[in-house]
């Protein structure tokens, strides 16, 4: 879904004046519809949106996931931002497991006995003429930086409900759910056996499935 049509089925006005999606509210002041950015997601601004921008614009990234399904059905940014955390809860997990697989593979597999730094640490190359291709330096792996991404989203989701004021209980429920789906996806991809280059494509396709059967529990 392109980012206007996350906008107009948010509810944001395009001002042609602007050139800019914009709040959908009416100005106290110029008694006006207001000319504030709209947060990505949602049809107002920060003015407007009523809690703490940190606040609407996790509820701008939940829903616009959510509206990002297909066939989905509209929910509440409450029930949008619980069902993030419940799928971030369970990319933590899934991701943690093949990062832990990865770095086991490498300690394995590398006769000089610095296994452990390999699976977390890939070297970056360059070529030349001259040469051919050669090492230039170190970068973390990709596994890695998913790993560390998705557990700030989580804490980050975590807050931002606790913030709009769901209930302690709600949140240990999706995050319990989000264990199961993760425990769920490990098993299958212990049972599949997948080779490392198909495992390196997890994390294209979990989000996805996950953010799917969330639709379809409520569809």
């Amino acid at each position: 879904m392109s980012g206007d049509d996350r906008m107009r089925r948010a509810g944001a006005t395009w001002c042609d004046t602007h050139r800019r999606w914009e709040c959908s509210k009416q100005s106290k002041r110029s008694q006006s519809r207001c000319h504030g950015i709209a947060i990505v997601g949602i049809d107002a601004c920060r003015s407007h949106g009523g809690q703490s921008t940190e606040v609407l614009k996790a509820k701008g990234e939940a829903l616009s996931a959510w509206r990002a399904v297909p066939g989905h059905v509209e929910v509440s940014p409450a029930d949008a931002v619980m069902a993030m955390l419940q799928m971030s809860w369970a990319r933590v997990h899934v991701y943690a497991s093949l990062l832990e697989r990865q770095v086991a593979d490498a300690e394995r597999d590398d006769p000089r006995g610095t296994g452990q730094g390999e699976g977390l640490i890939g070297h970056t190359r360059s070529a030349s003429a001259d040469v051919g291709v050669y090492e230039t330096g170190e970068a973390v792996r990709g596994l890695a930086q998913l790993e560390a991404a998705e557990r700030d989203r989580c804490v980050r989701f975590a807050k931002v409900a606790h913030d709009m004021g769901i209930a302690d209980r709600e949140i240990r429920l999706a995050e319990g759910q989000g264990m199961l789906l993760a425990q769920a996806i490990a098993r299958i991809l212990d049972a599949l056996d997948l080779t490392a280059g198909q495992r390196a494509r997890v994390p294209e396709i979990v989000p996805g499935v996950l953010l799917a059967v969330g639709g379809g529990d409520r569809g």
